[in-house]
């Protein structure tokens, strides 16, 4: 043969001839003659692999034109091509086997082989390119469209690639290499097939079919192994791994396969040193080809972790690198190798100290400044946690590391450290329960075991400081002296004998012994050693033993030296020496583990606390030992469980963040927590019942399944056991529950009546419980089931009206009367029978109640009768409350009812004062003058007990408040109820009679026949039900004014009482009183604007004037409903609420400015100069109050321009020095308002607003805080050229360094963002600010030398260069003497209150619009700025169209609505209301209670 075929780097090299005995395709045939041919082509192939040597061209041709040639054409190449190859690998054993073979024969083969294997790797990339080619069916059906066929008919690509490659494989298998000379495969025909193989593996196709994939494996792994391709193997997987993520795992586990099945390890080395070696910069850039090195690498170590142990070294230099995702995967390569390679507990010392370095690097990189990277490593350490292989050494330290990450900024950080610390919390090796209390007691007692054990302590450590076994090194080398001189001496056996006494024991002659050894008399103490050995010789101490192998090694020349018997001598004086420390009696061995002690526990610790040999349990040794062992247990267990107490106050704060994961993560740990007995966990499992409430379904679902998890799912036991169990878990929950957490487990257990988690079973068991059916069962079981009974008729009233006598009978019957706290509990059950007050649209359910003589209602009357006199029981008044709401919303004739009651409480309440006046009658029987004036006296109106008259006055203010609730929403809706049922009955009436009324002559007269023309109309139009509502809507309104609190009625008859309390505190000085009065009065106000106006000033007085900040608590919030009731009567009295910010009890200035909060928020009160006072209250000193300021402008911020209207005010308020805000304040105040100023025309407005300001500052300090303002906006290029346009108004104050610091900071903020063309505007005002601030210097300087001159000579300064007319001062003291005169008109402050002389200030209110508005503009202050009367600028102008309303206007219209804003009564029409009442206690003002 001729020719030598050689594999060409393209297709298009095989047309080129470049020497003589290149093969060279001749001619490439059309498409018409490949048709005509091929069939000749089939022919030839017959007779065997070696046709291609003449059909090599049509094969060729039909490889380029491969899109053109028909699909049968192509299909028939690729079935010869196979067939081929395969035929020639089944030929090719017979002919390597043979020694010798001519060389014509050598070539034939050989170019065969290369031809049949080129054309067919050809075809395979052909076709496989085909197969990956995007059409036009993939993209649109996209993942749903799986072509399995490149071609039509069921020729099927996935089996013929799999068949070619093992084809390949089969050639490859063989010893192919004779073929060459010399018998070396050429690299080009390796690298076609490897080629190959790679372009097959780039589909993620191929990789997902298993048999595909292995096939080609094996194939690379056969060209690593046996054609020397390992380096070019390792340069295309880094190429492969840059370009295609997918291949990170196949490629992992194609490296595994060759170094485990074809022994080519050096891969691991050669890709590990290529990866090092890669820039990191680069690196950063491609983050794709990042993450694939970093998959690789970590599957890598997963999969061979002993072949990565020895290549990390290289890519250690990645963890100081820039690229995060790089220091992850070395991370993630350390941790592979840990867990699979070095947890196991053989380990060498080099091994340990591979692994420790590793740990440490974790460690380090847990506080890495990227959050990915310290995710990622506590997400490592929880995997290394879930395989046990963190060594007990590393717990501690490891736990403070993790729960110093809970307060992360990063999200994903606090995630993943919640989830380490319950896994620590479950995985931890010292016990299935942690309570720390337990643990240190066990601590104190096992240490206290340990040092009976070890009375002499202190000499095991010499005097110098040194360890016992740096002692025994120092004092080693005299000792074996002292033996080899012991050998030489000639001693008799008697003086050995004489040596030990009868009496003495072993013990004793131990620390004679060792007391000989640290006293240097080492002869003396080998004698009485070997007397010893003689004496007790079966004791293990004087058995042959061995120190451990390592000393052995170093010590192994030095005890060659002495003979068998002297060694043995050393090694009983060293154990002696370092391991005995005391010798006492020892314990018995069952004494050694405590019965606290937990399974496994000794075995963990064994690993950490010094081992020791030897097998008596006799020994002195092994008992200190294993004593040793317990007590670092337990201060292991303690530790651990003092780290995690550490952590519950943190994860408590974490059930409160905004992202959701943290609390999800902190429910599970909160679990976990309590289950394993965590002191403290407790606490946890309390706060997470306010999340039920929480807006995210994932959150509240997992509060349900955690309480779930731990009160619903009891063990052991049949079913009523454990439904008894699933009781007494709830009512737990309900012992010194704060209000707040009732509330929320009231909706948890409906969540759960909901979900029928709550079985039918655990209720009856509760009705048992409740009625004391169950034996063993205290008072305070019954309350607790009680209460749960009402919360779960919460979602299911069927509970409690199926036992509605069970309920009256037990909680208002005989228990009741000694039991308040029952009876209220009681009600609160009954009143889930009335369900919610607000009815469905069209509902014509009839509400559920009963008669007035029900049991239910006589026996709370008698109840709160009889217990009207306890005054020592403080349950009276929430019971009355109550008891109250049930009457009204159960009973039909609930006035009938009530007034009962209060006749029969002030029939108690004349008792008792006609009982203390015959008692003082009797002590004071002498003075007949004084007992005839006694009654006349207005002091003695009334003489009766104070607790007794202030449940009386208590009854009345709540009695009022029901009132007006019944009749505004219960007779209101009944009202409308029977109107809708009365419009159905007269609509269906109606279509039934319309054709005979159709019939019928109308004979109506005319005046008749026009009403019923309107009511028609009224009708069409929708109007009918509207007018009834509004008519049915005055006429309650006209009760409420006139009959409730101000008619002849019960209620309003006994009001004189209340005031006379109210208006005399020096006649009814008792606080309990004088509280429940006020409250008592606020409650008939907002009963009737009449009554409210007339006791509105007697109001404000207790607001101002009383001494107790309870009353002053309450009475804000009572003005907050008031606000919302009567709001044009409130309005006059707005500067007396701001001015409750200032008081001296904090209380009482967080209620002042939650109502200022709802007011404002809802529109109610209009935003006035006062609110710079709720702006001071950011820097109050109670964190609280602060925190409630900062969210209320955070709030106000979100409506329009709000924050931008008062900014020019506030600034100048605050900054005004007779405010009281300091400085510092003023700054702080100012940072946070500034925020909120976002908008270019906004910052633009108020630099020249601010700027105009300069002008009218009096003090230097006033200057700096406009400076700093302006330092606070962010200025755009026309907020520049304003500051520029206005520099007159500030150029003199640039002498001050804090101004000129001021507008430093303002030009640094201009140049960091400012364009090209406006960076010359920012430097030219740079430069003038520089002028201004040079020369306000050297102008300082020439005043001070100026007033120095002057103060020499005595004189004044001559008058020439004044003006003529008004000076400056002139003005100034002019404009101080207007401002005397207007505050004489003006009220005398906000703490004032108007005097009997004087207008009342609602009245005043009530003049005409126009004076009113008049007055206020001639009589307002609102800046602090003497020049402002030259300023002709507008405070509140908004370039862009302000919608704030104007701040002296008022009101046109007075809500006249009798429903105040108090839950559970409905909130006025026509006004926006916040969903959060304004209440002191659970629901409103009303339910405030005053001092006990």
């Amino acid at each position: 043969m001729s020719f030598e075929f050689a594999v060409p780097l393209a297709r298009k090299d095989l047309l080129k001839r470049t020497s003589d005995t290149q093969y060279v395709v001749e001619e490439v045939l059309t498409v018409r003659q490949i048709n005509t041919q091929i069939h000749g082509l089939k022919a030839a192939f017959r007779s065997g692999p070696a046709a291609i040597l003449d059909n090599f061209d049509l094969i060729y041709s039909v490889l380029s034109q491969l899109n053109e040639v028909e699909t049968e054409v192509k299909e028939e190449v690729w079935t010869l091509l196979v067939k081929a190859v395969s035929q020639h690998a089944g030929e090719l054993p017979a002919l390597l086997d043979t020694a010798d073979f001519d060389c014509s024969t050598r070539l034939q083969h050989l170019n065969t082989l290369k031809m049949t294997t080129y054309l067919l790797t050809q075809f395979m990339e052909a076709f496989e390119a085909e197969d990956t080619k995007p059409t036009t069916v993939t993209v649109t059906k996209g993942r749903k469209s799986k072509r399995k066929t490149t071609t039509k008919g069921d020729w099927d690509w996935e089996g013929e690639r799999l068949r070619a490659v093992q084809s390949l494989s089969q050639v490859t298998q063989l010893e192919i290499g004779r073929l060459w000379e010399p018998p070396v495969v050429e690299e080009e025909f390796v690298n076609m097939l490897a080629n190959t193989c790679y372009k097959l593996l780039e589909n993620p196709s191929t990789c997902k079919e298993k048999c595909t994939k292995d096939a080609v494996f094996h194939l690379l792994g056969t060209l690593v192994r046996r054609y020397n391709h390992g380096l070019g193997a390792s340069l295309k997987i880094i190429q492969l791994l840059q370009h295609f993520e997918h291949l990170a795992s196949p490629m992992a586990q194609m490296v595994e396969l060759f170094a485990l099945q074809f022994s080519t390890k050096s891969v691991i080395s050669d890709i590990m040193r290529e990866i090092g070696r890669m820039d990191p910069a680069k690196l950063v850039r491609d983050n794709s080809g990042t993450r694939s090195y970093a998959a690789f690498m970590v599957e890598l170590a997963e999969r061979v972790p002993a072949l990565m142990l020895p290549n990390i070294s290289v890519i250690l230099c990645h963890l100081d690198a820039e690229s995060y995702t790089m220091r992850n995967g070395v991370l993630g390569v350390m941790s592979e190798i840990v867990i699979k390679e070095l947890s196991k507990g053989d380990l060498d010392d080099k091994s340990k100290k591979a692994r420790d370095q590793f740990l440490d690097c974790l460690e380090d990189h847990i506080h890495d400044v990227n959050a990915f990277v310290r995710s990622k490593v506590l997400t490592l350490w929880l995997h290394i946690c879930n395989e046990k292989a963190i060594p007990l050494g590393r717990w501690h330290q490891l736990l403070c590391l993790v729960v110093g990450r809970l307060q992360d900024k990063s999200s994903l950080v606090r995630k993943v450290a919640i989830q380490l610390l319950t896994t620590f919390l479950t995985s931890n090796p010292f016990g299935a329960k942690l309570p720390l209390d337990v643990l240190k007691a066990e601590l104190e007692k096992e240490s206290a075991k340990l040092a009976e054990i070890m009375p002499e302590q202190p000499l095991d450590q010499p005097q110098d400081g040194r360890p016992v076994e740096e002692e025994w090194s120092a004092i080693r080398p005299e000792v074996m002296t002292a033996l080899q001189d012991l050998q030489q001496e000639e001693e008799e056996e008697e003086e050995e004998e004489e040596l030990i006494g009868e009496e003495d024991g072993l013990e004793s002659v131990v620390l004679r012994v060792k007391t000989l050894l640290q006293q240097s008399q080492h002869k003396s103490a080998a004698r009485l050693v070997m007397a010893a050995r003689d004496s007790w010789p079966d004791e293990h101490i004087f058995l042959p033993a061995h120190t451990g192998s390592k000393e052995e090694e170093e010590e192994e020349q030095d005890e060659d030296e002495l003979q068998p018997d002297q060694r043995n001598l050393l090694e009983i004086l060293e154990a002696i020496f370092v391991g005995t420390t005391v010798e006492t009696p020892l314990p018995n061995p069952e004494e050694v583990l405590p019965e606290s002690l937990p399974e496994g526990g000794t075995e963990e610790g064994a690993s950490e606390v010094t081992e020791t040999e030897g097998g008596a349990e006799g020994g002195v040794v092994n008992e200190v030992s294993k004593q040793q062992v317990i007590v670092q247990y337990l201060k292991d267990s303690v530790n651990f469980a003092t780290e995690m107490q550490r952590a519950i106050p943190i994860l408590c704060q974490l059930l409160g963040s905004k992202a959701t994961s943290d609390v999800l993560e902190t429910i599970e740990f909160f679990v976990s927590a309590f289950e394993f007995g965590l002191a403290g966990a407790m606490e946890g499992v309390r706060r997470m019942l306010v999340l039920i409430w929480s807006g995210e379904k994932s959150v509240k679902e997992a509060v349900v399944e955690a309480y779930k998890r731990l009160y619903l799912t009891p063990t052991g036991g049949n079913p009523r056991a454990r439904n008894l169990a699933i009781v007494k878990n709830l009512a737990a929950l309900t012992v010194s529950a704060t209000v707040g957490e009732l509330t929320s487990l009231e909706e948890l257990i409906c969540e759960l009546v909901r979900s029928s988690l709550l079985s039918s079973g655990v209720v009856t068991l509760l009705w048992e419980r409740f009625a004391l059916k169950i034996q063993g069962t205290t008072a305070e079981d019954s309350r607790g089931a009680l209460i749960l009974l009402g919360m779960a008729a919460g979602a299911e009233p069927d509970i409690v009206r199926s036992n509605v006598d069970v309920l009256v009978q037990e909680g208002l019957g005989q228990r009741g009367q000694h039991d308040l706290l029952l009876a209220k509990d009681t009600c609160t059950a009954l009143l889930k029978l009335a369900g919610s007050q607000k009815r469905k649209a069209g509902c014509h359910e009839e509400p559920l109640r009963f008669p007035a003589d029900h049991d239910m209602f006589t026996g709370l009357a008698e109840i709160l009768v009889k217990g009207v006199e306890n005054v020592s029981n403080p349950y009276w008044i929430p019971l009355m409350e109550q008891g109250l709401n049930v009457v009204y919303r159960l009973s039909e004739n609930p006035d009938v009812v009530i007034g009962n009651v209060i006749k029969a409480v002030t029939t108690v309440v004349l008792q008792a004062r006609d009982a203390e006046s015959a008692q003082e009658q009797a002590q004071e029987p002498e003075s007949a003058e004084t007992t005839e004036e006694a009654p006349a006296s207005p002091a003695k109106v009334i003489t009766c007990s104070s607790g007794v008259l202030s449940r009386l006055l208590a009854l009345l203010g709540h009695c009022a408040l029901r009132q007006l609730v019944h009749l505004d929403v219960a007779l209101s809706g009944e009202l409308k109820r029977r109107r809708m049922i009365q419009e159905d009955r007269n609509n269906k009436a109606g279509k039934k009679g319309t054709s005979s009324v159709n019939n019928t002559p109308r004979n109506t007269p005319s005046g008749k026949g026009k009403d019923d023309k309107e009511m028609s109309i009224e009708d069409e139009m929708g109007l009918a039900g509207a007018s009834a509502d509004d008519a049915e809507a005055d006429y309650i309104r006209k009760i409420c004014e006139t009959e409730v609190v101000t008619g002849s009625s019960l209620v309003a008859l006994l009001a004189p009482v209340i005031v006379a309390v109210c208006s005399n505190p020096t006649r009814f000085p008792h606080p309990q009183l004088r509280a429940t009065a006020s409250l008592a009065l606020a409650k008939y106000m907002l009963v009737s604007s009449e009554f409210c106006e007339a006791h509105l000033q007697l109001l404000f007085t207790i607001l101002e004037k009383s001494p107790q900040p309870i009353i002053r608590a309450n009475t804000i919030i009572a003005l907050g409903d008031l606000s919302f009731r009567f709001p044009n009567l409130i309005e006059p009295w707005t500067p007396n609420l701001y001015a409750r910010l200032r008081d001296d009890s904090s209380h009482v200035r967080k209620n002042t400015l939650m109502v200022l909060t709802h007011l404002i928020l809802n529109d109610m009160l209009k935003v006035k100069g006062y609110i710079s006072d709720m702006a001071a209250c950011m820097v109050d000193e109670v964190s609280g109050i602060a925190d409630l300021a900062k969210l209320f402008f955070l709030e106000l911020s979100k409506k329009g321009n709000a924050i931008y209207n008062i900014m020019p005010d506030m600034v100048s308020r605050l900054s005004d020095p007779g405010c009281g805000v300091t400085e510092e304040h003023f700054r702080t105040i100012m940072k946070y308002l500034f925020s909120f100023i976002q908008k270019d025309k906004q910052s633009e407005s108020l630099v020249e607003k601010l700027c105009h300001r300069f002008r009218a500052t009096r003090t230097d300090r006033q200057a700096r805080d406009l400076a700093f303002c302006l330092s606070m906006l962010s200025l755009s290029e026309k907020g520049i050229r304003k500051l520029q346009e206005n520099f007159a108004c500030f150029g003199d104050k640039l002498g001050s360094e804090d101004i000129h610091n001021s507008f430093c900071t303002i030009l640094k903020k201009a140049k960091s963002f400012a364009k090209p063309e406006v960076k010359a505007l920012v430097d030219e005002l740079e430069q003038r600010i520089e002028q201004c601030h040079n020369k306000g210097m050297s102008d300082d300087e020439t005043l001070q030398k100026a007033s120095k001159a002057r103060g020499k000579k005595g004189g004044q300064t001559p008058g020439k260069g004044l003006q003529k007319g008004r000076t400056p001062g002139g003005r100034r003291r002019g404009r101080q003497a207007s401002r005397k005169q207007d505050s004489s008109s003006e009220d005398d402050g906000p703490n004032h209150s108007p005097t009997q002389g004087e207008e009342h200030p609602a009245k005043r209110g009530m003049k005409g619009k126009k004076n009113s508005q008049k007055a206020e503009k001639k009589n307002r202050k609102t800046v602090s700025f003497s020049s402002d009367e030259d300023s002709d600028i507008e405070l509140f102008d908004v370039n862009e169209g302000s919608t704030a309303a104007d701040p002296d206007g008022e009101s046109d219209q007075e809500n006249t609505d009798p429903r105040p804003n108090l839950t559970p009564i409905r909130r006025a029409k026509g006004r926006k209301h916040s969903k959060k009442h304004l209440s002191a206690a659970d629901n409103s003002f009303s339910e405030a209670t005053p001092v006990k």
